[in-house]
């Protein structure tokens, strides 16, 4: 017992070293990639969000590709570790992205529109992908896996987390020095790059009928055609629905993130005030260490919308508290603390929802289900930036003024307050009214094992 728990730290640890890499560039091209092109490198606002809209957009193309990849294409070492390879390159274009030249402002968008799309449509689209899959046939055994995962996150989150609450300070210290930008960038990617490189060193992938006591299964296994790929999608309404909920979260988590900086600079007056929201962000550790035992007890379906609830309430309160420090770090800490089971632990609903899947077509597809969460993320990020920037532009936001207009003031407030209280209303109202899987997985899972025996 005492073996296999020392064996599922050791493990969860190692899995975790991809997180502090991926949360340091997401926290980059998410939280400030638009102050950076409005304030450092003076673009207008409409511009840079017209790039990062496209660049999205395309992106969230790339990750159907990527699962079709994946699903047919078999590389020496496995099905998901080889994609490992993509993290120093994600590392060396973000590192570009936040290197502008001093050139006009076209060429500067069009440098991070290249970057962007290098970084997060092609290297990033693969490693995410790949990334489920990897988990799940490094660790077959579901309760393995499940521990692993839930270590691996406690401690990616940790470290990532305390990055978060000193990226603030270094921002400000930086800023608009287009050298200090770089010397971030180059600090928070390219030492988490090699720790994160660890993992594909340490954790190998193991074949299934290595974990299945002599029932032989065929490795030869047949493509996955674009049929069966859509089919898996339009036929699977618990993908859709956990793909719209992701979609949801990431467009409140994006408008809230591009407007904070500029929501501490004009309401608060500090923008190294940020760093309350980073030490608010310890409390998701809280549901990271509680969600293993709680979804044993309720099910994982019961402690997610739970939590999601409670991530409803937080932005209630962080809006109607204003500029107050205690009404901002108590609603940013309750609304961490909730979206975490949806948005850390989305991997482990995702293969009840592919054996789901295979028990109602009768064909297993990994790819193309482990990216369309992926797709919701990317399309919603690259979408709830530029709708913030967008707001901005209407309303008169002009970076290079010290005073912002009464209309660019409000807009400040309703992408960091107002729109994300009201979209996770929606949210909760979705989850509750018709994500019921739960209930289905005893008799999926018998099915399923039944089928294998036969």
């Amino acid at each position: 017992m005492k073996k296999g728990i020392t064996k599922n730290l050791k493990n969860g640890i190692i899995w975790s070293a991809k997180q502090y890499s991926g949360a340091i560039t997401n926290t980059l091209f998410v939280s400030y990639i638009s102050f950076y092109a409005t304030d450092v490198l003076k673009m207008s606002p409409f511009l840079i969000a017209t790039v990062l809209l496209v660049t999205k957009l395309f992106d969230g193309v790339t990750d159907i590709i990527a699962g079709m990849i994946i699903d047919n294409v078999r590389l020496k070492g496995g099905k998901g570790r080889p994609y490992d390879w993509c993290i120093p390159f994600i590392a060396l274009f973000t590192i570009l992205t936040f290197s502008a030249p001093v050139v006009n402002h076209t060429l500067q968008a069009v440098w991070i529109g290249v970057m962007y799309v290098l970084t997060q449509a092609v290297f990033n689209t693969l490693l995410q992908a790949a990334d489920p899959i990897y988990l799940l046939k490094a660790f077959p055994e579901e309760k393995e896996r499940n521990n692993v995962f839930s270590v691996g996150m406690v401690f990616g989150q940790l470290v990532s987390l305390v990055m978060t609450s000193i990226f603030p300070i270094l921002v400000a210290q930086a800023g608009t020095s287009h050298s200090a930008w770089t010397r971030i960038a180059i600090i928070g990617t390219a030492p988490f790059a090699l720790i994160a490189m660890s993992r594909f060193f340490l954790i190998k992938e193991v074949t299934i009928d290595e974990k299945n006591e002599g029932i032989q299964i065929n490795k030869k296994q047949s493509k996955v055609s674009v049929l069966d790929a859509l089919k898996a999608i339009i036929s699977n309404r618990y993908i859709l629905i956990l793909t719209f909920s992701i979609f949801l979260i990431v467009i409140c988590s994006g408008m809230l993130n591009t407007s904070a900086t500029y929501y501490f600079r004009y309401f608060v007056g500090d923008v190294k005030g940020m760093s309350v929201i980073g030490i608010a962000s310890f409390a998701s550790l809280i549901m990271l260490v509680l969600f293993g035992p709680l979804s044993n007890r309720f099910g994982k379906c019961n402690v997610m919308k739970f939590a999601l609830a409670v991530s409803l309430l937080g932005n209630i309160i962080r809006w109607f508290g204003g500029t107050n420090m205690a009404t901002i770090f108590i609603g940013m800490a309750l609304m961490l603390f909730g979206v975490m089971p949806i948005s850390v632990y989305f991997p482990l609903f995702l293969f009840d929802i592919m054996d789901y899947g295979e028990w109602k077509t009768g064909k297993r597809v990994e790819g193309i289900l482990s990216v369309f969460p992926n797709f919701a993320n990317k399309v919603a990020s690259g979408i709830s930036v530029s709708i913030a920037t967008f707001i901005l532009g209407f309303a008169g936001y002009d970076g290079a003024v010290e005073v912002q207009t009464d209309a660019a003031m409000r807009a400040i407030d309703w992408t960091f307050n107002g729109i994300p209280t009201i979209l996770f209303g929606v949210l909760v109202i979705v989850m509750f009214l018709f994500y019921d899987i739960d209930k289905y997985m005893p008799k999926v899972k018998a099915d399923l094992d039944n089928r294998q025996v036969q």
